[in-house]
């Protein structure tokens, strides 16, 4: 996520800068934007053995490519489980990779699927399409195509901007909604708002390996990702020397200059918050890194972005009528990693209530 993505996830409520727009955050744009110039023989030598780290997926899922128009396909992960489909939504920038290890939290219970939005990780890039209807109904057409009729949408970030289009709009196909720290952006002025600073650039040495590249992310971030979630979102060089973004920032651009106040009104599934309520006292692991002046912008800039975050969560509360929320306090917007248990706790407990 380019550094503007970051701020976006930092509004969001997480305040990190992972993964082009969730994703590998800054660090991966930044990767874009570095001159990488010649690995020195030794060190290509050295990183070789880490050329290959990306091709191994352990998580265990199908992975299918499901075509939802004429000429746009999306991945789609399947981890399997027998009962009521769930379906995990990615935030900005993530692919679905990201709930590897989180799917199998609810594959003892639900068929477990998850949905790569257009122009991130494996799924096309095309032109155009990133508008929330859109998006809401390439999650549609999967199901469709799936034969799948009705499903539980659980959504992270800016996914929430799907579930919110989705149970609106669709409300025959949706048994329950799960919000994870996934805000409504478009309203509350958050387009107003001033963004605390990114974390520091990359360090070449961040850039050597996909593994140097995924511990810089968890040092600045305070969360690790899954590699497959990493290894999805960037391109590499034939020593292993993280080069380049997958997604380019102009589809995450598109995205969030589309984003509309959702319709909260017309939201007729039960829906669960779960959601990081943040202070002015919060701070991003990557703060200590800051020289005095960025850290003094950041202390200014979160007292805002904490009010708004308040105001959000408010909204939600009393716009979705039969809504339930969870406030973690001054966490991370990860919470389905940092704060695995209890967030499985209460999903659990939510989604098989009858």
């Amino acid at each position: 996520m380019g550094k503007w993505t970051l701020w976006l996830l930092i509004a969001l409520g997480l305040l990190v800068n992972h993964i082009a727009g969730p994703l590998l955050g800054q660090n991966v744009w930044s990767a874009r934007t570095t001159t990488i110039g010649t690995v020195p023989p030794r060190l290509a030598k050295q990183e070789r053995p880490m050329a290959n780290i990306c091709k191994f997926d352990t998580s265990g899922h199908k992975v299918s490519i499901v075509t939802v128009e004429p000429g746009v396909q999306l991945e789609v992960l399947d981890w399997g489980g027998i009962g009521e489909t769930l379906v995990l939504l990615a935030g900005l920038g993530d692919n679905v990779h990201v709930f590897d290890e989180f799917a199998y939290q609810f594959n003892d219970r639900f068929h477990v699927i998850g949905i790569t939005r257009r122009g991130f990780g494996r799924s096309s890039q095309p032109v155009y399409g990133y508008d929330i209807e859109t998006r809401a109904r390439d999650d549609i057409a999967v199901l469709d195509k799936m034969n799948i009729r009705e499903a539980i949408f659980v959504g992270h970030s800016i996914a929430g901007t799907e579930l919110n289009e989705i149970g609106a709009v669709y409300p025959d196909r949706v048994k329950k909604l799960v919000y994870l720290d996934a805000l409504d952006l478009g309203a509350g002025g958050w387009a107003a708002l001033p963004q605390p600073p990114p974390s520091p650039p990359d360090t070449a040495a961040d850039l050597e390996s996909v593994r140097r590249f995924a511990a810089a992310n968890a040092r600045f971030n305070g969360y690790r990702a899954p590699l497959a979630a990493i290894c999805n979102s960037i391109r590499t060089g034939p020593s292993g020397r993280v080069v380049a973004a997958i997604t380019p920032p102009e589809i995450s651009r598109k995205i969030i200059a589309g984003l509309q106040e959702a319709q909260y009104d017309r939201i007729q599934a039960p829906a669960l918050g779960i959601f990081n309520a943040i202070t002015p006292d919060y701070r991003l692991p990557y703060y200590w890194y800051l020289d005095r002046a960025t850290q003094e912008k950041f202390d200014r800039d979160i007292k805002p972005l904490a009010e708004w975050i308040a105001g959000a969560i408010q909204r939600f509360r009393t716009g979705v009528q039969n809504s339930r929320v969870i406030k973690l306090h001054d966490t991370n917007h990860y919470v389905f990693i940092v704060d695995e248990a209890l967030v499985v706790r209460e999903m659990r407990k939510f989604l098989l209530e009858k």
